[in-house]
């Protein structure tokens, strides 16, 4: 009994040792919340150049998206949106990207 409940336990912290940080920031939808923030901010700009193209509300890791720098945890702390052609205004749900450090 005692070598049972030391096995789960064992395989619990694997689990939780392997499962990716960005894991926590899927809402009970399933949908990621950094990435309904980013598309609210998409969907405030213009976008001339279509930089912003690849930013798909379909996707689980905003990390890959241009222009969006994440921590090693994979939370995105930094948008590099300088010379890059957007206007317009920034969505109130920027505040949604509770890391954020550079814009």
């Amino acid at each position: 009994m005692v070598t049972l409940v030391s096995l789960i336990f064992s395989i619990f912290l694997f689990w939780l040792a392997v499962t990716p940080a960005s894991m926590s920031l899927l809402s009970p939808k399933g949908v990621n919340y950094e990435v309904a923030a980013l598309m609210s901010m998409k969907n405030k700009m213009r976008d001339e150049h279509q930089v912003l193209d690849g930013w798909d509300i379909n996707s689980v890791d905003p990390c890959t998206w241009y222009m969006v720098g994440c921590s090693s945890e994979g939370f995105v702390i930094s948008l590099e949106m300088a010379s890059m052609g957007l206007s317009g205004s920034l969505s109130p749900s920027i505040g949604n990207l509770t890391h954020l450090r550079t814009l």
